[in-house]
């Protein structure tokens, strides 16, 4: 048994990279477990010239490890997610949208969904703390946003290939802002600006991506926290009076099992390994896992929905070069009850189109043509090519869920995590429209060839809702600070506690939320609560 520390935290990806820096500087004892290793520099594709060749070489996952699988009655689903310390930050594009006043008050507002157990207020001076930490750049050029102060790090500039795209949303009438990235635009003392390489997803070797390895987990090693690479949590202990946590006992990368004590217990994995823990942690008191009072955990698992429309310009474009994501369209972001759907959605304009191999796949490789015609045709059209993204909310619904399997084990002899999520009416017809939208975009922008691609299940990056918060006990698994109701020192800071989900990308509100979760922890310790 190792020595107890203040607080164990399992997961170093978005939440759990900004509890261990906000808690270590708060002069608290911190270990991080995370199950992933550390991400050296010459393992990231983008450090190589022929980087494209070598994707799946950055840290594949582990069959076994990290399987799930998926509900005969589910939708389709494969799940996206990196191991690593930094956890899925290190292969993020770094749009960093704001949730918007509304998203917190969905029921509200359209009588279904959930409303968030906090208003927007006590957000802003947290999303306000992490941008400063990411050094997000930006500009508040979006008449649909709240007011806001400046972004830490000016803009980038609209690139050829969004320029022209904007120039099809002008003709409709829809309004392109800049979008929020979590990437450098002027050098730091450690780190270098962007170098438009066009591989942000993969991985960034120059360091101007704003992950968690790049940001929060050098920052809080400095103040004191241990970071533990290889080490996967199998359960989290409980005290025999079934009231508090123990510790968290896990694996570590030779197979051999250790209990890491804590005073307080955070799980930060994401809306499916965190439900998974609490199921495996069951105990005589908690037969149905921990935090399960409710018998929500796992339940209201959500994500995005994903249309892409594909085009071709006369003219070089160069959507290769930069920032995946370059501009933002939110006329679509709010609710309207004059349109066929609940919720809303938002459109990236984007660069990231990839090298001549990612271009070869999608536009050369299946026409037939080789030889001297395919080099010639490459020569014509790469360059020439662009692609748009609508991202659209799902609506929590409790049937969308996170099980243990209860045949097909892991590599340590755990149940695997059981999926199932379905698209339902609301999604199908938000989808229908985002689709109508980016074609009509880019039809008005002149692009020819264009194709839409409608994907039949939700994304596998953005995991959320499994263990919403809320004030009663009965209805969710947390409270709004992320301490779970039914054991007084165990938290939850991560993409599980979101009760309603959002048009926007969720990771800033995941940073903002566990930052807000370290400010209740801190303060539970100051009172001797914990």
């Amino acid at each position: 048994m190792r020595d107890a520390v203040d607080v164990c935290i399992v997961g170093c990806g978005a939440g759990g990279g900004v509890l261990a820096k906000e808690l270590a500087e708060r002069n608290l004892s911190v270990v991080v477990l995370d199950a992933g290793p550390w991400v050296r520099r010459e393992d990231i594709p983008t450090s190589r010239f022929d980087w494209e060749l070598h994707l799946s070489d950055f840290h594949p996952s582990d069959e076994n490890r990290d399987r799930i699988t998926v509900a005969q009655d589910s939708d389709p689903f494969r799940i996206s997610r990196f191991k690593g310390i930094g956890g899925s930050t290190m292969r993020w594009e770094g749009f960093s949208t704001r949730m918007r006043p509304d998203d917190l008050r969905r029921k509200t507002i359209c009588g279904v969904g959930a409303d968030w157990p906090l208003e927007y207020a006590e957000l802003e001076h947290h999303y306000d703390r992490v941008e400063r930490v990411l050094g997000v750049a930006g500009t508040p050029d979006s008449r649909f946003d709240p007011p806001r102060g400046p972004y830490p790090n000016p803009p980038f500039e609209f690139s050829c290939a969004v320029e022209r795209v904007k120039a099809g949303c002008d003709k409709l009438g829809l309004h392109t802002a800049h979008a929020p990235m979590a990437i450098l635009t002027q050098p730091t003392a450690t780190r270098m600006p962007c170098n438009y390489c066009g591989g942000c997803w993969h991985g960034c070797f120059m360091g101007a991506l704003s992950n968690m390895g790049q940001t929060y987990v050098p920052l809080a090693e400095r103040a004191g926290a241990e970071i533990r690479a290889g080490c996967t949590a199998a359960r989290v202990v409980m005290e025999r009076s079934g009231k508090r946590a123990k510790g968290v006992e896990y694996f570590d990368e030779a197979g051999e099992v250790h209990m890491q004590p804590a005073r307080a217990i955070a799980i930060c994995g994401n809306g499916v390994e965190t439900p998974r823990l609490l199921l495996l942690s069951a105990t005589s008191d908690h037969p149905d896992g921990l935090a399960n009072g409710s018998g929500l955990v796992g339940h209201y698992f959500s994500g995005h929905t994903l249309v892409k429309a594909y085009g071709l310009f006369e003219q070089r474009v160069d959507a290769y070069r930069g920032p995946n994501i370059g501009g933002m369209v939110q006329d679509f972001y709010d609710h309207d009850d004059s349109r066929d759907f609940i919720g809303g959605y938002l459109i990236a304009l984007r660069n990231g189109e990839g090298g001549p191999l990612r271009f070869y796949q999608r536009w050369a490789g299946n026409s037939g043509i080789f030889g001297e015609k395919l080099i010639r045709s490459m020569n014509e059209t790469f360059g020439h090519s662009v692609n748009i993204s609508a991202y659209g909310e799902q609506l929590p619904h409790e049937g969308n869920q996170v099980s243990l399997d209860d045949e097909v084990t892991d590599s340590f002899g755990l149940p695997v995590p059981r999926v199932r999520t379905v698209l339902r009416g609301n999604e199908k017809r938000m989808q229908a429209h985002m689709g109508s939208t980016l074609h009509s975009i880019l039809r008005a922008a002149g692009a020819y060839d264009i194709g839409v691609e409608m994907y039949d299940s939700i994304m596998g990056t953005h995991l959320l809702g499994t263990c919403r918060m809320g004030e009663d006990p009965k209805t969710s698994v947390t409270n709004p600070f992320g301490r779970t109701h039914d054991v007084n020192n165990l938290f939850i800071a991560d993409g599980s506690l979101f009760p309603c989900g959002t048009p926007a990308n969720p990771t800033l509100t995941i940073q903002a939320l566990a930052t807000r979760v370290a400010q209740g922890m801190a303060r539970q310790f100051e009172r001797g609560e914990l």
